[in-house]
């Protein structure tokens, strides 16, 4: 049995995939990760299926090591220096690693979720429907906790033929986005105009008051405060939905987020613009923009046909001869010819 151990583990980190669509009612909350592109990036590098749970790290990677068998590995997301035994690999890319061999993460640079995957998949048994680690209830993921130094996680079988040659793929332009676009929420109209036209015409940023279930949203707008509606009935809230408490403070709803609210949502972020919101650094400026449904519908069905295609943007991993540090175990000149010849 090949297993990938963690050496290492930075907080948070775990394991997630799509998360759990359909039990909200129940009052269980969808989870699944935070930048679902970046999950369908290390699935497609690893040769999984799209929805395949991945390691999930908050800021700050770790050390991991294969024992077994070799393993096709790939990182995406937020991008960290990666290295394999010491030796720097690109981001965003898949390589091999040999049993005994140690992955080391660092520090999330350009966003906030970075992800590990490997090949297979991890052997966890699904909690309604999915493997997605979610830590308030304790269930789900790898005994529904945080991964921590001396756990072992065991590969699925690989179902797909791995990539011969390390493959790559390019940076996404959503991680450096500073325009997120919102349709009204349901509670728009317990808001003063005011309050509305302060949203969108007003720099925000996210503050350090963050976590899997909101991120708290500093502005030099003012109190956006509702002026009636705060004891409203709770009612059944969306991921992306913009929370407005007593206090005049706003909150994005995130994957983790309550499965119903009483605080009224002034807007709600566009599916497209999610994993926007969800890497977006703190104390980086953003300004939101308001739509149509039937702008955000093209939007998402903009967003699924780039997920569909991004097969296409694979491309091989082209190595500089200094950063490979067994070069001449290759065979470097089988089957060069000198026009006539073969040498």
């Amino acid at each position: 049995m090949t297993v990938l151990k963690v050496i290492d583990s930075g907080s948070g980190m775990a394991l997630q995939d799509y998360g759990r669509p359909g039990y909200q009612r129940y009052g269980v909350t969808e989870g699944g990760v935070m930048d679902r592109q970046a999950l369908a990036e290390v699935n497609l590098l690893c040769g999984n299926d799209h929805h395949t749970a991945a390691i999930e790290m908050i800021a700050m990677g770790g050390q991991f090591m294969v024992a077994g068998s070799p393993v096709t590995v790939a990182c995406s997301g937020a991008e960290m220096d990666l290295k394999l035994d010491g030796v720097a690999l690109p981001w965003r890319s898949s390589f091999v690693a040999e049993p005994g061999q140690t992955i080391q993460l660092g520090y999330a640079r350009d966003a906030v979720y970075s992800y590990l995957q490997c090949a297979g998949g991890f052997a966890v048994e699904p909690v309604m429907n999915s493997t997605s680690t979610h830590t308030r209830s304790e269930f789900g993921g790898f005994h529904g906790r945080c991964l921590q130094a001396g756990d072992e996680l065991p590969l699925g079988v690989i179902e797909e033929e791995n990539f011969s040659t390390p493959q790559k793929l390019p940076k996404p332009d959503y991680l450096d986005r500073a325009l997120i676009r919102v349709v009204w929420g349901t509670q728009a109209d317990v808001f003063s105009q005011r309050v509305r036209d302060a949203l969108l015409n007003n720099d925000f940023v996210v503050s350090a008051e963050r976590d899997r279930m909101g991120a708290r949203l500093v502005t030099q707008a003012g109190s956006l405060a509702a002026d009636t509606g705060l004891s409203g009935v709770s009612d059944a809230v969306l991921i992306g939905d913009v929370q407005v408490a007593g206090d005049g403070v706003a909150t994005v709803l995130l994957a983790d987020r309550q499965p119903t609210g009483g605080y009224p949502r002034i807007a709600t972020i566009i599916s497209a613009d999610l994993d926007a919101i969800s890497q977006m650094r703190v104390q980086k400026a953003f300004r939101f923009r308001l739509v149509t449904i039937d702008e955000a519908v093209n939007a998402l069905e903009q967003k699924h046909n780039e997920l569909n295609n991004l097969e296409d943007l694979l491309a091989p991993v082209i190595r500089h001869p200094e950063d490979i540090p067994d070069l001449l175990s290759y065979n470097l000149v089988d089957g060069v010819i000198n026009g006539k010849h073969r040498l």
